[in-house]
């Protein structure tokens, strides 16, 4: 009975390493790619806040990642910036944050804050993920952002 107690026990413990290492193995493999870009047409006065979206919060607004930087006020505004993300499809949007209170403020639907997304939008509709998101299957440089 012992044996078979300790049989259990080592075949359990086998299987939880097995399933330990496996489950190591994959999420190591869960390559990490960046996308990089520059933001244009803000005032460098102001902080610039970079988010990214994929299609499950885009709807909402409510980004998956947010960087905020703080142009140098001493020349024309220029800020380079930096996500890291995994396989997907995804969107990139950014603002200059006038009023320093940490959101996108907008007017009937309207942004009055300067802001834009990678991929260029316009049109009096709200913006759709599918028009403006861009699959990331490894690096992504020049996403750049020209605020509006």
């Amino acid at each position: 009975m012992k044996n078979l107690t300790s049989t259990k026990n080592a075949t359990s413990l086998t299987i939880s390493l097995a399933m330990m290492f496996l489950f190591g193995i994959a999420k190591a493999n869960d390559e990490v790619y960046t996308i990089s870009g520059i933001v244009t047409g803000c005032s460098s006065k102001n902080p610039i806040h970079v988010l990214l979206y994929n299609e499950v919060v885009f709807k909402d607004m409510a980004h998956i990642q947010e960087n905020i930087y703080q142009p140098d006020k001493s020349q024309e505004c220029y800020v380079p910036y930096m996500l890291e993300v995994q396989k997907g499809s995804y969107v990139v949007a950014a603002f200059e944050d006038k009023n320093k209170n940490n959101k996108l403020d907008f007017f009937f639907f309207i942004p009055k804050e300067p802001s834009g997304f990678f991929r260029k939008f316009s049109g009096m509709s709200a913006p759709k993920f599918e028009k403006l998101k861009f699959d990331v299957d490894g690096n992504v440089v020049d996403a750049n952002v020209e605020l509006q």
